[in-house]
């Protein structure tokens, strides 16, 4: 697919859319990770994010939650992730309602087959509370007191959903972040948002929540920490949601096998 082209299918997606600090151990292993930073605007960036799910021409098929999901990582592989994770500022002991959020993972991690592969760790953050959620190694989804007290149910699920699809661009992320690609690393984090969205759809969640969500951390470690040492990782909220919009257009142009006669929400 030619730039042109492609600028002419997100404006038709458009369309579619309009008409209708000192930290402890566990928060240093998450804090390189942190998520939903805002970011300058960069011209094109949601453009080339939507080229990874439509592809470069007419004869390249459209992305496929299912097919395109990597194989999990391998289970010596995990225990040697977790036993290196530090056991100082780990929660164990969990209030109903967090229990409650805790447990409502399920479905996501379900639905991508990782709900016996990710270890769920939830840590405390201090000395300046923030929230942070985070895929360590494909292995540990770190999840902040802040973050599990800040969130709710539907806003949890869907950030979760958004590290899960870290997993697709696990290797390009990495080689991003080698060359300094700030521009390649923002992109990346769109193709993530993609792929959370299409995952709500599935499970039948309100994709709206991604953005509500971001925006709620975005806000809290804002006034807690201050700006975000790595915004320039992230793209802007405006881009967000220009992309939400266009991404969600696309997918209801072509519903996938599996969700076909469900009811979606937004």
């Amino acid at each position: 697919m030619t730039s042109k082209s492609l600028h002419y299918a997100t404006q038709r997606a458009f369309k579619s859319v309009f008409t209708g600090s000192k930290l402890p151990p566990l928060a240093v292993a998450a804090s390189g990770l942190f998520l939903f930073s805002p970011c300058a605007q960069c011209e094109s960036l949601v453009d080339s994010a939507l080229r990874f799910f439509i592809g470069n021409d007419s004869n390249t098929p459209g992305f496929d939650l299912d097919k395109a999901r990597p194989r999990p990582v391998g289970l010596e592989f995990k225990a040697t992730v977790l036993n290196f994770l530090p056991k100082e500022g780990r929660i164990s002991k969990f209030k109903e309602t967090q229990l409650q959020k805790l447990a409502s993972l399920d479905a996501i991690l379900q639905l991508h087959q990782r709900q016996s592969l990710y270890e769920r760790v939830v840590f405390e953050s201090t000395p300046l509370p923030f929230a942070f959620i985070g895929l360590n190694h494909r292995v540990a989804l770190l999840i902040s007191d802040a973050a599990l007290d800040l969130l709710d149910v539907e806003e949890l699920q869907a950030s979760v959903a958004h590290e899960i699809g870290h997993e697709y661009v696990w290797a390009e992320y990495l080689e991003a972040e080698k060359r300094n690609d700030e521009r390649r690393l923002r992109e990346l984090e769109l193709i993530c948002d993609g792929i959370a969205i299409l995952t709500l759809r599935r499970a039948g969640l309100n994709p709206a929540r991604l953005l509500t969500a971001a925006q709620k951390i975005t806000n809290y470690n804002r006034l807690s920490t201050g700006p975000a040492a790595n915004a320039y990782r992230y793209p802007s909220m405006g881009e967000r949601n220009r992309f939400a919009q266009v991404i969600r257009a696309w997918a209801d142009s072509r519903l996938e096998p599996a969700d076909k006669g469900r009811n979606f929400k937004y």
